[in-house]
């Protein structure tokens, strides 16, 4: 009985602290290790970000930027996806960029990836 109860609760922690991830701690524990804390990624090796509202633009750069294997193969669920990578085109994007995409839906990211 104890163990089904600590069971029960370590499992309902575990979901509120899924459910309470914002688009910057996602950011912080997928991204930021290879990108960097600006998105300036590592000339040469890594990309920066500060295409990603680009891509954005266009259904062809929709799909791409969802076949990336760091984008693709992310331990997060479609709807966080979406919502970290609208963050990422909003955050890094660079001066005087308009965002001019509609957001991406869990639909969509499920559906490209």
């Amino acid at each position: 009985m104890r163990r089904a109860l600590a069971i029960a609760v370590v499992g309902i922690v575990a979901g509120s602290a899924a459910a309470e991830a914002s688009p910057e701690t996602d950011y912080a524990l997928q991204c930021r290790g290879c990108h960097g804390a600006e998105g300036a990624g590592v000339p040469g090796h890594v990309p920066p970000l500060t295409g990603v509202v680009e891509l954005l633009a266009t259904p062809a750069g929709r799909a791409r930027l969802l076949a990336v294997p760091g984008v693709r193969q992310a331990s997060l669920s479609d709807e966080r996806l979406a919502a970290l990578l609208d963050w990422v085109a909003v955050r890094f994007a660079p001066a005087g960029a308009e965002r001019t995409a509609p957001a991406l839906t869990r639909e969509e990211v499920g559906r490209l990836r």
